[in-house]
C-alpha cells in the first residue's frame, strides 16, 4: 500500500504520467495504474522496480523493495 501511494506521489512531484512510465517499462500504458488502482500485480517484479526507481530517480526501498538482510552482529 505504502508503495502504491509512493509512487503516485513521487511521479506527480517528477512531473512523470503512470501510463509514460508504464511504457518505458515495456508494458502496456494501464499497466501502472492497475497496480496502483485494483493491486494488480501485488508486487512489482524486482527487475521492473529497479528500472522504475532509476527512472524516477528514487530509491528502489520506495517503491516496495526489502532492505537487504544483514546478520544482526
Amino acid at each position: 500500500m505504502i508503495a502504491r501511494a509512493n509512487l503516485i506521489r513521487i511521479a506527480t512531484e517528477k512531473g512523470a504520467s503512470l501510463s509514460d512510465l508504464s511504457r518505458k517499462l515495456g508494458r502496456n500504458q494501464a499497466y501502472l495504474s492497475q497496480y496502483v488502482t485494483r493491486g494488480s500485480p501485488r508486487r512489482l517484479p524486482e527487475e521492473e522496480r529497479l528500472h522504475l526507481a532509476m527512472a524516477l530517480n528514487v530509491d528502489e526501498r520506495l517503491l516496495g523493495a526489502r532492505d537487504p538482510w544483514s546478520p544482526h552482529l
